[in-house]
């Protein structure tokens, strides 16, 4: 085996550095690479949860109710004279609670009908402006 030494040896441990230093910054590069990547995916991942847990209170929500989308459709139409246009189950309730548009003669209403028993909550009218002015049914 042959030894090195002074300039070639200089030489030869300057390119180990320099080979070194550059595989070092190129992983340095990857590793940051993967962490904003898992970073990404974490944001990705936790607006997935969300998505999730909406969805999954929404069926809940869905099998506790008594009263179909239909039949809360019926009773809107019953209580306003108008044709239902839209039934959504309103996810902000804590009780299964059927948000029933209903539209006629230039007239829009929402109408809220109890998921569990049927009845009209709500009636609100709206104003031409974006807002809904209401009254309860009761």
């Amino acid at each position: 085996m042959k030894t090195l030494s002074g300039p070639a040896k200089a030489s030869l441990m300057a390119a180990v550095v320099g080979v070194v230093g550059i595989a070092g910054m190129g992983a340095a590069a990857v590793a940051s690479d993967t962490n904003d990547r898992h970073a990404g995916m974490s944001m990705s991942d936790k607006e997935t949860g969300d998505d999730a847990a909406e969805e999954a209170h929404e069926g809940r929500m869905l099998a506790d109710a008594r009263v179909t989308a239909g039949s809360a459709a019926a009773a809107a139409e019953r209580q306003t004279g108008l044709k239902a246009a839209e039934v959504e189950l309103d996810d902000e309730s804590a009780t299964p609670v059927w948000e029933v548009s209903v539209s006629g003669a230039s007239r829009e209403q929402t109408v809220m009908v109890d998921g569990l028993s049927g009845k009209v909550t709500s009636v609100s009218a709206d104003d031409g402006e974006g807002t809904e002015g209401g009254a309860d049914a009761d």
